[in-house]
């Protein structure tokens, strides 16, 4: 990877539906060098563009973040977990713990669940569970809890776009038996409604220079004014008010180590943060938000 390929991942975790011509405009390059670029990414599968719903409007009310300690091979205690439905993130890690997960639920006894079938996975030595309270910066970037209703071809269009995140109006219409027109301001509203975001995932091992640091942080006073001191500076790829040993989680991104530590140095230096501790990302073993709709939101999508 080079610059502009950098470039093209960074602009497309902000809008994966972004036009090659703007594309190319923003990144100051030529429009046939983009759309080369673009389309020999998404051909080799370094990324995918990909539709995420917020997890409530799917009917996913619980989140938490667990560390892992193994006693045994830990690529193999990885790819087990990473195996388990309500999954959606595995990292192998340096520090404390050498792997990190993530499992999204339908409620807090689903999520009990999950995690008594995770503690019981061979190799599984230790655990600590960290519940979100608050899903400040999910992947693909900002959250807020939307108030729109959906109906079935809301749920139809981000089942489609979830594949691809960059299907044509046309082409999610025809599926859909709309009009591309319909498809067209329904998937907008979706968007502008924080309903659903699209964007990148790169595939693991892809962005070499980009160095991710999970960061858990102990603040002093309301951990909602620390995390809207942290929303708008550059870095944050994810951040979650948590119960547990910190109060807020979360990943920073630089693309050296130098950066990284400087992010991890501005937020220790908030007045109201009392503590961080860090570890590096060393490798992303499963990041897939393809959750399916559940309880009333599954009977929308039936035909």
């Amino acid at each position: 990877m080079d610059d502009i390929d950098a470039g093209i991942i960074e602009e497309l975790r902000r809008d994966g539906r972004i036009g090659q011509g703007e594309l190319a405009t923003k990144l100051g390059i030529s429009r046939p060098t983009a759309s080369k670029r673009l389309n020999t990414m998404l051909d080799s599968g370094i990324i995918r563009i990909v539709g995420v719903a917020h997890p409530s409007m799917l009917g996913i009310n619980s989140v938490a973040h667990v560390s892992i300690d193994v006693d045994q091979p830990i690529r193999r205690v990885a790819a087990a977990i990473a195996d388990l439905d309500d999954v959606v993130f595995v990292s192998l890690t340096s520090g404390r713990y050498p792997m990190v997960a993530e499992i999204r639920s339908i409620d807090d006894e689903a999520l009990a669940r999950a995690l008594d079938v995770l503690r019981s996975v061979d190799g599984v030595r230790d655990t600590d569970t960290l519940v979100y309270t608050d899903l400040v910066i999910d992947v693909l970037r900002s959250v807020k809890i939307p108030t729109v209703s959906i109906d079935r071809l809301d749920v139809d269009l981000m089942k489609m776009l979830r594949e691809d995140g960059r299907a044509s109006y046309l082409a999610l219409g025809e599926k859909a038996d709309v009009s591309a027109g319909t498809a067209r301001a329904r998937v907008l509203r979706l968007i502008n409604e924080g309903v659903l975001r699209v964007g990148a995932l790169s595939r693991p091992g892809t962005e070499e220079r980009v160095i991710p640091m999970g960061v858990g942080i102990r603040v002093r006073g309301k951990a909602s004014a620390v995390s809207d001191q942290l929303v708008d500076l550059p870095g944050i790829r994810f951040l979650a008010a948590t119960l547990g040993r910190y109060d807020l989680i979360g990943t920073v991104h630089s693309s050296d180590l130098a950066g990284t530590i400087g992010l991890v140095d501005r937020i220790r230096g908030l007045r109201s943060v009392l503590e961080i501790h860090s570890w590096v990302h060393v490798e992303t073993v499963k990041e897939f938000y393809h959750y399916a709709p559940v309880g009333p939101l599954a009977q929308r999508a039936q035909p």
